[in-house]
């Protein structure tokens, strides 16, 4: 009798240890951020730049991406939006940064200020919004960071 109490014992607390161990961990979301703003190449009616994106995983597992879609506000106004398909891997409770080059037109920008020194020595508030599309994902990982940047850095 006390080996079948025993026997029955051990097997239920292997299923329970069983069925934790196959409990999901929470996830967090990826910040993503804004931390370099590269002029490219300027024409009258279109300017290229380099963003550097920063991607950061608060998570104990590396999140593959392949991928993201963007939208960039500068000052309140739409200053660039599209989509990367670069693949990256953010690791483990890291980082990793992610360069994409987009094509805006910034005179709608330039009305506000006197002239061009005081537009490329000014910080300008920005908001970058988008998702990211983690390989074998079944659904986007939505973001959304406001901060500010200068665009004579990086």
């Amino acid at each position: 009798m006390y080996k079948l109490f025993k026997f029955s014992t051990s097997l239920i607390i292997i299923g329970i240890l069983t069925a934790c161990g196959n409990m999901p961990l929470k996830t967090f979301t990826p910040e993503v951020s804004l931390q370099g703003f590269k002029l490219m190449n300027l024409g009258l009616l279109k300017q290229d730049y380099r963003l550097k994106l920063q991607l950061k995983n608060p998570n104990p597992v590396p999140i593959p991406i392949n991928g993201l879609n963007y939208k960039l506000e500068l000052n309140g106004q739409e200053f660039t939006n599209g989509s990367s398909d670069k693949s990256v891997t953010i690791p483990a409770n890291g980082e990793e940064f992610l360069e994409i080059d987009v094509t805006s037109n910034l005179l709608s920008t330039i009305g506000q200020f006197k002239d061009l020194k005081s537009l490329l020595n000014r910080n300008f508030e920005y908001n970058l919004s988008g998702d990211i599309n983690v390989i074998d994902g079944t659904t986007a990982i939505p973001f959304t960071y406001k901060g500010d940047i200068s665009l004579l850095r990086n």
